[in-house]
């Protein structure tokens, strides 16, 4: 049974249902933005600056072995004593050098030694 001639598509034909494709998927696309809306979020970032401040060495010369150790346990020192009397340094010694000197710049935590006189 032979029903005539046979009809292939051009290439414009493909060119225009391709267009038209096209512009139905945008159409589509628009009117379904119009319907879902997407979340909007605001974000704040804050940028904070870090400054480590090492404290200062109290000066303590002067002071008895036990106010001397006091000031430096407040300042988060940790301290040892030497020299004194023939059996050691005594709370009530004055303290007459420490090491590293009044107004020195160490790490919290760090070991003044006294010596005393």
């Amino acid at each position: 049974m032979n029903l005539g001639p046979r009809w292939t598509p051009g290439w414009l034909t493909l060119a225009i249902a391709g267009a038209a494709g096209f512009l139905l998927g945008v159409v589509v696309l628009v009117l379904a933005r119009g319907v879902v809306h997407d979340e909007v979020r605001t974000q704040t970032i804050r940028r904070t600056k870090t400054v480590l401040v090492q404290p200062r060495v109290p000066n303590v010369v002067g002071l008895t072995v036990d106010e001397a150790q006091s000031r430096l346990d407040a300042k988060g020192y940790a301290s040892t004593v030497s020299g004194g009397g023939f059996f050691g340094p005594d709370g009530s010694d004055t303290v007459a050098e420490q090491d590293p000197a009044a107004g020195a710049t160490v790490g919290g935590g760090a070991t003044i030694h006294l010596r005393v006189g």
